[in-house]
This record gives structure tokens, C-alpha cells and sequence, in this order.
């Protein structure tokens, strides 16, 4: 037995390749796994060393970094720009390994539509006029120089509409968010195309790919994602002419000088994290967004699960084989998968936003697992009680209110406590929607300061608060619910003397 496990793990380990990266030396530098995004900075790599490296994809800077710091990779491949933000944000030990092994380009996406050429259009043309006026190159050198001006306003005149823009705000000094406004290189240069066409414009903050999602199926006018050009993207958007054009490098951990005290470095990274440019408003709106989603979810979805095992004891064959359907299929897909569906083509066409989505989804799991449970409990309860409750002049429905069902929620309370927690948990996927929940504003705190500890760290503690406080809240609840806890006048009301 041992033996076919052991030849099963490494059959595994040979067809997903793990360990297969000889590695090169660079100047030095022993060179296995290379992290960095799923683009230009890949093919690059792939170019110069061929299957020597293992690529490992990151999905933001503060990753890669936390990633390098542990040893997981041994470079990371990234635009000369993000280097130099690192070194800007007091990132100590690292260094850029040899010459550039490419350039890489960045553009705006637009959707494939009359809508997308038309606006693609415009922002083509206003791109070659501050090109040729020189405004273009001045704002390049002085955002490779780190002059970062405040974040950008937006008092518009909007005469011309209102652009609908979608980023992820976590390429720092190419997008970024500052107190809650854009800020960044390519915010700059959206604030000057809306300026001189007369457009305002709102945006909304979600994963990379998402993102993209929502300006092609038209939820969004332009994606700003420091996105990079490459054939296979090309084939579902539209990209801008370039808009910035940089060196891709290789960051390799240094030789460090002697550093701080623990305690000092916590403090800073603390500091970083929660003080600088008020980034606990962001922490604290983002533990709103999750409590308000998690508490109507779970109340919705209670009351829900109510209504559809009150609607499955009415015996409607078809009613009941659909809900059956319908169950099993919940319990197939998975929640982001399920997310995504219902944001981007349910809803895709309408003006429903991502918070009022993800209630919608989450009530809709939830519901059916009160279901699921309460159906499991109302069968762990005899049928004498049944029985008796008809022999005393009730109805079924009366009997199974007044008897069967207090009997199966105090049976299945356990499992409803644990499916809170579930839930409290699995909202933190929301950010795939454009909902800067906790886990996501944890993600741009990381992408901003480059550093993935003490954003990780804060959002673990106010789950696990948030956690305790649902518990103390189902458990007083369920002790004023308690079926053991009612009067005799209370149980025997309506029995006939």
C-alpha cells in the first residue's frame, strides 16, 4: 500500500512538473522559480531562459515581495517602475539583477462595440495630442521619478456623460488607491482625458480579470489595470494606443544592512497599513461591507429556508423535484464561480450592484441550507409527536409549527451556528464583483505598501471578531427561541379544554 502511494506522488510530481526547472546562474545569482504576472514580463522570461525557470504567477507586487523575502522565488520579473516605487516605500535588500530582459507596454481596454471604437477613438487622438505637446512625456518621467502628485478629484462637468471605469487599484505608481480616490499615473491621464472631452467618471474596484469581464460584456466603459498588451487579451478587447512603455527587470533579494528591532518594524508596518493616508477608513469600511452582507444573508436566507420547507410540505410533486434540482446544483457550483454568473449575465444588463448581488447569491445559498437542514431535523423527530399533536385536534400544519418544527431547530442549531461562520468566511470572495469588502481592501493595503504580513494579519483578527460576535449573537437568540424555555400556557395554547 505504502509503495502505490509513494509511486502515485510521484507520478503527480512528474506530470505537473514540479522540480522540473534546472535553473541558471545570473550574475551570481542562482536562479529557479521567477514570480510576476501573466503577461509580457512571462514571455520575456520564457524567451531568455527557456525551460530552465519555473514561472510562478502572483497576483499582486506585495505577493512577489512576500514571496521573494520567504525564498519561494528567487526573482521577480516587473517593470522598472514598480522597482523604484518599492525603493520609494522604504523596501530595504533588494536589487535589479543584470540588464532589462525586455520592455513592456501598458494601454487602456475598451470593449469590443460601437460604443468601445467610439470612445477608443477619442481617447486615441486625445493620447497623440499630449503626445505631441510634450504632456505626456512630462507626466512619464515625473511618475518614473516618484514626484507623485496628490490623488486625483473628481469635480468634472460631465457634460459629455459619465464614464463608467473599472480597476483594481493595486499597481502602485500606475493606479493605486489614495482615501478613496484614484490615484497614480494612468488616473492622471484618465483625470486629463476627462477634462478636455467633458466627461466625469466613477469607478469600481474589483480582481484584474473581472474587471475585464465587465467592460467586455459593457458593465464598464474602460478598464485601468495597468494592463499589458499581449495577442490572446487583444482577442476579446480593444487596447488603446500605448500609453506607457517601460524596462522589465529581474529584483533579486540583496545584501541587507543591519536592520531594525522587531517591535520598530512592526510598529512601521502597522503604521504603514493603518495610518498612512487614512487606510483604516478603507479597513473599516470594508468590515462594514462584510457585516452588512453577512447579516442580510444570513436573515434573508433564514427566513427563505423557512418558506421553501413550509412550500416542500405542501407535496407539489413538481415544486418539490425543482427544488431538489435546484438544491444539487447550488451544492455543485462554486461561489465565485456562481458570483461571477450572476453578476456578470444575470444581471449583466441591469443596474444592480455588486453588495446587492453578492445578498442576493449568499441568501440564496443559505436559504437552501436551512432547507437542507431543517428537513433533516423535522426527520430526526419521532412520528408519535406527529401523532399525538393530530389526536389533539390540530392540523398537519399547525402540528408541524407548533410540535415537529421547534424539535428540529433545536436539532439542527449546531449546524446553523457552523453555517454562519461559512458564510461570514465565504464573503470574502466578493471582491471578484467590485465589492471592496474586508479581504479586498486587505488586497489594495497590500498592493499600496508592498508588504502582505500586516494587511493579513488585521483582516485575521477582525474576522475572527466578527466570528465571535455572530456566535454570541445566534446563541442569544436561539436561548429566547428555546423551545424548552416556553410556558405550559405557551405550549397548550389553542388546545381545546
Amino acid at each position: 500500500m505504502a509503495r502505490r502511494v509513494l509511486w502515485l506522488l510521484m507520478s503527480l510530481l512528474l506530470v505537473t512538473g514540479v522540480g522540473a526547472a534546472k535553473g541558471v546562474t545570473v550574475d551570481g545569482h542562482e536562479l529557479r522559480r521567477i514570480g510576476g504576472w501573466p503577461a509580457k514580463s512571462e514571455e520575456h522570461v520564457r524567451a531568455r531562459f527557456h525551460e530552465d525557470i519555473e514561472y510562478v504567477y502572483l497576483a499582486t507586487i506585495g505577493d512577489m515581495m512576500e514571496a521573494l523575502r520567504q525564498g519561494k522565488i528567487d526573482a521577480i520579473a516587473m517593470s522598472r517602475i514598480f522597482f523604484n516605487a518599492l525603493l520609494a516605500e522604504g523596501e530595504k535588500g533588494i536589487a535589479v539583477l543584470g540588464d532589462p530582459i525586455g520592455k513592456t507596454s501598458y494601454a487602456f481596454v475598451f470593449a469590443y462595440s460601437e460604443h468601445g471604437d467610439r470612445l477608443r477613438g477619442e481617447f486615441n487622438a486625445f493620447l497623440r495630442e499630449v503626445k505631441e505637446d510634450g504632456t505626456l512625456d512630462e507626466m512619464r518621467e515625473r511618475w518614473r521619478r516618484g514626484e507623485t502628485p496628490p490623488a486625483t478629484a473628481t469635480n468634472l462637468s460631465g457634460q459629455n456623460g459619465t464614464l463608467r471605469i473599472a480597476t483594481d487599484g493595486s499597481c502602485p505608481p500606475l493606479i493605486y488607491l489614495s482615501d478613496g480616490k484614484l490615484g497614480g499615473f494612468e488616473a492622471e491621464l484618465l483625470q486629463r482625458f476627462c477634462e478636455a472631452r467633458g466627461y466625469d467618471y466613477r469607478f469600481t474596484v474589483a480582481a484584474f480579470e473581472a474587471n475585464l469581464a465587465s467592460v467586455g460584456n459593457g458593465q464598464n466603459d474602460i478598464g485601468i489595470n495597468a494592463a499589458e498588451y499581449t495577442p490572446e487579451r487583444a482577442e476579446n478587447f480593444r487596447f488603446s494606443e500605448v500609453t506607457f512603455t517601460d524596462d522589465c527587470v529581474l529584483v533579486v533579494r540583496a545584501e541587507a544592512g543591519a536592520g531594525e528591532g522587531l517591535w520598530a518594524t512592526l510598529v512601521e508596518k502597522a503604521e504603514r497599513a493603518l495610518l498612512r493616508e487614512n487606510r483604516w477608513k478603507m479597513m473599516v469600511h470594508g468590515m462594514g461591507t462584510t457585516l452588512f452582507i453577512t447579516l442580510s444573508s444570513v436573515v434573508l436566507g433564514t427566513i427563505g429556508g423557512f418558506l421553501l420547507c413550509f412550500a416542500h410540505r405542501e407535496g407539489n410533486r413538481l415544486l418539490n423535484r425543482a427544488l431538489d434540482y435546484f438544491s444539487r446544483f447550488l451544492a455543485g457550483m462554486p461561489v465565485v464561480v456562481l458570483l461571477m454568473v450572476f453578476f456578470y449575465i444575470v444581471f449583466a444588463n441591469r443596474n444592480v450592484g455588486g453588495i446587492l448581488v453578492s445578498v442576493i447569491v449568499f441568501s440564496l445559498l443559505f436559504a437552501f441550507s436551512v432547507f437542507g437542514m431543517l428537513q433533516s431535523g423535522a426527520a430526526s423527530v419521532p412520528k408519535g409527536q406527529m401523532e399525538a399533536a393530530l389526536a389533539l385536534g390540530f392540523s398537519r400544519r399547525q402540528a408541524f409549527r407548533k410540535f415537529v418544527l421547534p424539535q428540529a431547530v433545536l436539532t439542527f442549531f449546531p449546524t446553523y451556528k457552523s453555517e454562519i461562520v461559512n458564510l461570514l468566511k465565504s464573503t470574502s470572495i466578493v471582491g471578484y464583483i467590485a465589492v471592496q469588502d474586508l479581504t479586498k481592501v486587505a488586497d489594495l493595503i497590500r498592493a499600496r505598501t508592498f508588504d502582505a504580513f500586516m494587511p493579513l494579519i488585521l483582516i485575521s483578527v477582525l474576522y475572527l471578531v466578527l466570528t465571535w460576535l455572530f456566535l454570541r449573537i445566534a446563541d442569544r437568540i436561539f436561548e429566547k427561541l428555546d423551545p424548552r424555555r416556553r410556558s405550559a400556557d405557551e405550549i397548550l395554547r389553542g388546545v381545546k379544554p
